[in-house]
């Protein structure tokens, strides 16, 4: 289990990932206040690079239970973060928001999100070589970002599983992706 979590706030965190996926209510571990989401963000970065250093042996083989490679999850999961750390950049900002399409995301017949086109992976993946650099360029644009991270009610960017969020919530919800990457790649790694 995640030791970021106490046995009452996994359990907790558990009943609020089967809530259904349009509750925004479920990013709530992820943090109260800008500093907690920037904390448990920073955390979700370092717990699933450490990971991803782990996995060199396989890094191009597809998983038990899951549809990538962790070089195709780690791809994906750079994908989301550069995307979104430019959303959370433009609720940060004074920039006018325009009114983007309000498509709801799609799910699999066993009720799992499907990844939306833009941020699925290469057939190949994140070369291993690449993983430092992008990685920590990744990282540092978010951090950036998040630097200056605030609840900003009246702005907002649709997800299309939770909906409209401002800019803490697109940020706790990065950190439940991190946090649900990770543990998908520590379960495939189980002999």
């Amino acid at each position: 289990m995640d030791a970021g979590l106490t046995a009452p706030g996994r359990a907790a965190y558990t009943a609020r990932m089967t809530r259904p996926l349009s509750d925004p209510a479920v990013l709530a571990p992820m943090g109260a206040t800008p500093e907690d989401v920037r904390a448990r963000l920073e955390r979700e970065f370092d717990l699933l690079e450490a990971h991803l250093r782990t996995r060199q042996d396989d890094w191009t083989r597809t998983q038990p239970g899951r549809d990538w490679s962790p070089a195709q999850e780690a791809e994906h999961v750079l994908k989301i973060n550069d995307s979104i750390a430019r959303g959370v950049g433009l609720l940060l900002s004074e920039r006018e928001l325009r009114p983007t399409p309000q498509t709801p995301g799609e799910l699999t017949p066993d009720g799992r999100r499907v990844a939306p086109p833009h941020t699925r992976p290469s057939e190949t993946g994140l070369a291993w070589a690449d993983l430092d650099g992008s990685w920590a360029q990744s990282r540092a644009g978010f951090l950036n970002v998040a630097a200056g991270l605030r609840a900003t009610p009246g702005r907002t960017l649709w997800h299309p599983f939770f909906g409209e969020l401002d800019a803490l919530d697109w940020t706790r919800m990065v950190a439940a992706h991190l946090y649900q990457h990770r543990k998908a790649l520590e379960r495939s790694a189980q002999p």
